[in-house]
Order: C-alpha cells, then sequence, then structure tokens
C-alpha cells in the first residue's frame, strides 16, 4: 500500500517567508555557504519577486517584537553600518534600508498604500537584479531578527524558527 502524503501544502505567502528566513537563518549563523546555496536555490525556484515582496512584512514583526520604547527605531538606525559590515554592498544596504523603512511605514498608513509601498520596494529592488533584491530582503530581515532578540534576550535562531512555524501555520 503506497504511503499518505500527511504534510500538508503550504500557501505561497508561507513559503516565500520560508524560503526569507532561509538565509536569514544562515546569516545568522555566521554560515556563508549554507547562505549562498539558499539564496541560489531561491533564484533557480523563480520565487525571488514572492520573497522580496514578504520581507516588508517579515521584518515588521521583528520591529512589533523590538522593546519599547525605542527599539524598532534602534533596529532602523543601527541597520545600516552592520549591513554594511556583513554585506560590504552598497545596493544590498540600500534596498535593505528601503525594507525596513517600508516595514515602519505599514502601521503608520492605510492597508492599500502599505500594499502600495510593498509593491514599490519590490519592484525596485527587482530593478537591481534578483540576487540583489533578495539579499537586500534578507539582509533587512537579519539585522532586525538579531536586534529584536538580542535586545529582548532570546535565541534570533530560534525565534526564526517560531516565526516560520507561525507563517505556515496562517498562510
Amino acid at each position: 500500500m503506497a504511503e499518505i502524503d500527511r504534510t500538508p501544502e503550504l500557501g505561497p505567502a508561507a513559503r516565500a517567508v520560508g524560503t526569507l528566513l532561509a538565509p536569514v537563518v544562515a546569516c545568522l549563523r555566521d554560515d556563508a555557504e549554507g547562505y549562498g546555496v539558499l539564496v541560489e536555490q531561491a533564484i533557480d525556484d523563480g520565487v525571488v519577486a514572492d520573497v522580496v515582496r514578504a520581507a516588508p512584512k517579515v521584518a515588521r514583526v521583528y520591529l512589533r517584537l523590538a522593546p519599547p520604547p525605542g527599539g524598532a527605531r534602534t533596529i532602523v538606525d543601527s541597520y545600516d553600518s552592520a549591513a554594511t559590515e556583513r554585506f560590504n554592498d552598497t545596493d544590498i544596504v540600500h534596498l535593505g534600508h528601503g525594507c525596513l523603512h517600508v516595514a515602519t511605514a505599514m502601521d503608520r498608513v492605510p492597508a492599500p498604500l502599505a500594499e502600495m509601498a510593498r509593491d514599490v520596494f519590490a519592484r525596485e529592488a527587482l530593478d537591481h537584479g534578483e540576487v540583489h533584491a533578495l539579499e537586500g530582503a534578507v539582509a533587512s530581515v537579519w539585522w532586525a531578527a538579531y536586534l529584536s532578540a538580542r535586545l529582548r534576550g532570546v535565541d534570533p535562531i530560534e525565534e526564526a524558527a517560531a516565526v516560520c512555524r507561525y507563517a505556515a501555520r496562517v498562510a
């Protein structure tokens, strides 16, 4: 008798979040080889646009988790120098910076404008090429995940896994 696959099919949003968080976790682990493989796989799978579009929402989760007062602002304000040190690429830093600003704006504008901002961010990022767009998205979420967790005293890798599991349930 054939074995029944009991793994639920993930929706596109959950797949995009998982594909985004996998290289984020590789960054958190300082796993350059794994990071490269995961970025290449996302490009090969043709999901970069969905992943880049998901990045501001994922970053927003981490910004909301940052402790008040000023935790989210600390993440955004310290991003450029941390991403420059880590990625050493002005396009990646610039795109990640834009992602974080869209993430912060999403709480201040009505939902239709927030969705428009995500679309504009994704289109602009993809104009820089899929690799830079994806790495910019990863960079912003990496820093938001890392610093948000550090400010709260939790393990950012365990938290990224929990966020991924949550996204898979609700998407």
